[in-house]
């Protein structure tokens, strides 16, 4: 208690902060934040761009696999802080902020490829060295297939182009650089061609010639599909980009047209070309998802309430009855369900794999929930009892819009408040965010973020994830083996990402972000 006291009167003395006795001000949180970002701004980052984690002295980064110093990830890093900066520069109207955001903004512009979308991370070392890092890295990350081999083009999966230009979107309308709209106006018409003509996106695009794999699909997966058509709205509504409106519509319609038949009658991750639910990842089979079947629900709520058109809700009825006959067991509010059920059988499909990495092992499906892999859930929690009161809300609604170039969204004569409020709109009831009621952070909560910051201004945790360095030479293995059957990593040579399991502190940017977001919003309830 006494070391712990004499930080906190150190910390206290570095800051020039009041003890934490006193009220804190805006003013002080302000200082705080400051200090906090221009360490990451003046350390961290890269041309404007970070990763997920860092070593405290910089040795090695992580984004979803381990990084080169070279390196920014797009999701979950450079958009992730982007954001952030412009959150800031929200609440103090400090440009200092925007100017980090536009720094992060340009970044993203310098590693847009040319089709107009991104790829998950950029390498300002360029192509040959990203090239190594498949080759090397992500060749051997066994249990992050999508890294496995280079395709050169732009990805969708985990928001990483949409994201991107929503981002992007975000900015423009602040200060309408032309420099943005350029890169924003590419990644839209990139968004554009790239829709299938029944209204879905695959995962990645331009097509490489004589691949065939699950990359062209339909896909659902990480909400693919809903993300762009959030964009999209977002654009149409903000830059008056009446274009738009059909293939948001036909996105929407896809929906309808990828349901599955009764009694059947939900939604697979995604689709082959021939519109049937299709193996995607080794661990991801042929299968219908209760999952992704409960927030499409939600979705074809929010596309009713846009449109005013009742296929939308007539499509649910039977989507929630498949969902209810697939509920392993209820607890509270919330239903546990299968990750992936079966085609035909309606049996929950479990997932197991055997072996020490890539090379030597394998996934496997069977019907038995026992020794079942940690790294990618068989059961998932889903919040029946909500969907359920959304649908009967929805139908007491009289939406009598039905003009077919026309979407019904809040409207604002602000053009930011326009993009805020529409964003807010389209957030679904199952999404789940850092801070759901500002009301609820005190003085106490604040004053513990502070006293958490080192004497760098940094907030350093645990809570990582990191990987086994890449080992070069030939590689040995069990294929066998179920020594790894539940971890989130096999043997020495798997360079998949694992939970931080020792004492070492570490740089997260997700740390950053939590804290920066709780001070953000003492800040608005003291205003």
């Amino acid at each position: 208690m006494i070391i712990l006291f004499a930080f906190l009167a150190s910390f206290i003395t570095q800051t020039n902060l009041p003890s934490l006795n006193d009220s804190i001000s805006a003013k002080d949180i302000k200082h705080v934040i400051y200090n906090s970002i221009k360490y990451l701004d003046e350390n961290v980052s890269v041309n404007g761009g970070y990763v997920w984690y860092y070593k405290t002295n910089l040795s090695r980064r992580w984004g979803e696999l381990e990084a080169y110093p070279s390196m920014i990830w797009v999701q979950g890093g450079t958009v992730d802080m982007g954001n952030l900066f412009l959150d800031v520069y929200d609440v103090t109207e400090d440009e200092y902020y925007y100017n980090l955001a536009k720094k992060s903004a340009l970044a993203l512009i310098k590693g847009q490829l040319e089709c107009g979308g991104w790829n998950y991370f950029i390498d300002f070392a360029g192509d040959s060295s990203t090239k190594k890092w498949y080759s090397t890295i992500g060749a051997n990350a066994w249990r992050l297939e999508e890294f496995h081999q280079y395709y050169g083009n732009a990805t969708f999966d985990d928001n990483v182009t949409a994201g991107a230009a929503k981002f992007l979107l975000r900015i423009y309308l602040i200060k309408k650089d032309s420099i943005i709209k350029k890169s924003l106006d590419k990644a839209i018409e990139f968004i554009l061609k790239s829709q299938y003509p029944n209204g879905a996106w695959p995962q990645r695009f331009p097509f490489i010639k004589n691949r065939n794999d699950y990359t062209r699909y339909y896909t659902f997966n990480d909400n693919v599909i809903w993300n762009n058509i959030k964009f999209l709205i977002l654009c149409y509504a903000t830059l008056k980009y009446e274009k738009l409106l059909e293939p948001i519509k036909r996105g929407m319609n896809f929906f309808i047209l990828s349901q599955y038949k009764k009694p059947q009658a939900g939604w697979a991750q995604q689709y082959d070309l021939k519109l049937q639910p299709a193996r995607a990842r080794t661990y991801e089979p042929a299968a219908l998802d209760p999952q992704y079947t409960a927030r499409h629900i939600e979705m074809l709520i929010k596309f009713y309430e846009m449109t005013g058109d009742k296929k939308y809700l007539n499509a649910i009825p039977d989507a929630l009855q498949w969902v209810k006959s697939v509920v392993i067991n209820n607890k509270d509010s919330l239903a546990l369900v299968p990750k992936f059920v079966e085609l035909r059988t309606n049996k929950p499909i479990y997932l197991h794999r055997k072996g020490s990495n890539l090379k030597f092992g394998s996934y496997y499906f069977d019907y038995c929930d026992s020794n079942i892999v940690i790294h990618y859930p068989c059961t998932r929690l889903i919040n029946l009892q909500s969907i359920e009161r959304q649908y009967k809300n929805a139908l007491q609604k009289q939406i009598n819009n039905k003009k077919a170039n026309y979407l019904n969204l809040p409207e604002s004569n602000d053009i930011l408040n326009l993009y805020y409020l529409i964003d807010d709109f389209l957030q679904l009831p199952s999404d789940n965010f850092m801070i759901n009621n500002r009301n609820k952070i005190t003085s106490e909560i604040v004053n513990n973020i502070i006293s958490k910051m080192d004497n760098h201004s940094r907030w350093l945790t645990e809570e990582v994830f990191i990987s086994n360095p890449f080992i070069d030479g030939e590689i040995s293995g069990d294929s066998e083996t179920k020594s790894y059957s539940i971890s989130y990593v096999g043997d020495k040579f798997d360079t998949s990402p694992f939970p931080n399991n020792t004492n070492e502190k570490f740089i997260s940017i997700r740390e950053y972000i939590k804290n920066i977001k709780i001070l953000l919003n003492y800040i608005k309830r003291t205003l």
